[in-house]
């Protein structure tokens, strides 16, 4: 008889509940699976094999990472490096794939940070710069700190001490993530939650980098990038405040102060940052749009009118004026002159068009009694009408 087939996503419901169970157990249990992990490991293989024999490697995979991660985050011994590696190994071992085993050397070349044992984390992390951003800095780190206990060494009475071999080297770290532009926060991704002491160490070393290499500007671009992802409004603030100071050409740095004014709502912020954007810039589509951005999103006509009269000058393509026409108007609460505009619109991309259809549904959720189904299509509206503009304008987040 065959086996009855079941979807992915009734598969992972499974083994959602499944991981719960065993969470549950490994909190009561943690001391008794220490002792014991090879039995424990066994245990798991098994009921994995029992409950859901027919899961792909993947996903196989991926359950036996949330239960080691699960015991080093419980484990009182998660601070000695031989259970770890002890811990690690079993792992490994009753994983199907090796592609994936780049998360553990990871994780215990951190956990070799912060315990001190700054030559084996650099040896153990040195083969992947290029994960995450995290990397280089927790690196640079650590010749930080072996240059600083070189100098205390030597206690040399030079008041102008030249960085040593190991100073050197922290700083050859930071250049070194800027010339691989490694991706942010893709540990996460892997399932590593960082360790809060890492995440202070990119960050301080972000700052040192910053006064090493002053005119280099990744350090900052790449420290934004991750205070946005990590949602820490203070470093991103402090951040933009150095980058316009020393970048104040950069339309990077101006797009990521534009975006922060737009989040606090600060409306003489924007206008400003919009300002210098044309200033900076005044051959350029892209200040203009934010221009008609915010227009909508205040609803004031005399400066949508305004910036929608140099879009034109500036041959901004038509499809996205006319749906930025269609925003403001919706914005404006004028749902007549907005289904004028949706018609307009329909003719243009053709009324069996897609994003036709989702529009024509976002318009009618705006005169809605429900005050909250409104304010969900206004910002669905808003989101959509960006991301579609623009890809049509070819606006690029560099």
């Amino acid at each position: 008889m065959e086996k009855e087939w079941q979807p992915d996503a009734i598969v992972r419901v499974k083994l959602d509940n499944t991981l719960k169970e065993f969470i549950k157990y490994i909190d009561k249990n943690i001391d008794q699976i220490e002792t014991t992990i090879p039995v424990f490991y066994g245990q798991v293989v098994t009921t994995l094999a029992n409950t859901s024999p027919d899961i792909n490697d993947d996903l196989h995979d991926h359950f036996i990472d949330n239960i080691t991660l699960h015991i080093l985050d419980v484990s009182k011994r998660s601070t000695e490096i031989e259970f770890v590696e002890k811990l690690f190994n079993y792992a490994k071992r009753h994983r199907r794939s090796n592609k994936g085993n780049a998360i553990y050397d990871i994780m215990l070349g951190m956990k070799m940070i912060n315990t001190g044992k700054y030559n084996d984390a650099i040896e153990k992390l040195k083969a992947y710069r290029t994960i995450d951003a995290l990397i280089c800095p927790a690196m640079a780190y650590c010749y930080f700190v072996l240059s600083t206990q070189q100098n205390d060494a030597t206690e040399s009475s030079d008041p102008v001490m030249r960085p040593n071999q190991m100073a050197l080297g922290a700083r050859e770290q930071m250049i070194e993530m800027v010339r691989i532009n490694p991706p942010v926060n893709r540990l996460k991704d892997l399932g590593y939650e960082e360790d809060p002491r890492i995440n202070k160490i990119f960050w301080f070393m972000i700052k040192e980098a910053i006064q090493w290499f002053p005119s280099e500007r990744e350090f900052l671009r790449i420290a934004i990038e991750k205070a946005g992802k990590d949602q820490r409004r203070d470093i991103r603030e402090e951040l933009l405040s150095v980058a316009i100071a020393n970048f104040y050409k950069d339309m990077f740095f101006l797009r990521e102060l534009y975006k922060l004014k737009i989040e606090s709502r600060d409306a003489a912020g924007v206008a400003g940052v919009v300002k210098q954007m044309t200033q900076q810039y005044p051959d350029e589509i892209e200040p203009i749009y934010y221009g008609l951005k915010v227009a909508i999103l205040t609803a004031k006509i005399e400066t949508y009118y305004r910036f929608r009269k140099m879009a034109l000058e500036k041959k901004m393509p038509r499809n996205a004026l006319l749906l930025l026409d269609f925003g403001f108007e919706l914005m404006s609460g004028k749902h007549y002159e907005a289904l004028a505009c949706l018609k307009e619109i329909g003719t243009r991309f053709g009324p069996n068009h897609y994003y036709v259809t989702l529009l024509e549904y976002v318009a009618h959720d705006f005169i809605s009694e429900d005050e909250k189904k409104v304010k969900q299509a206004k910002k669905a509206m808003i989101d959509s009408l960006d991301q579609y503009c623009m890809k049509l304008i070819k606006i690029k987040n560099t």
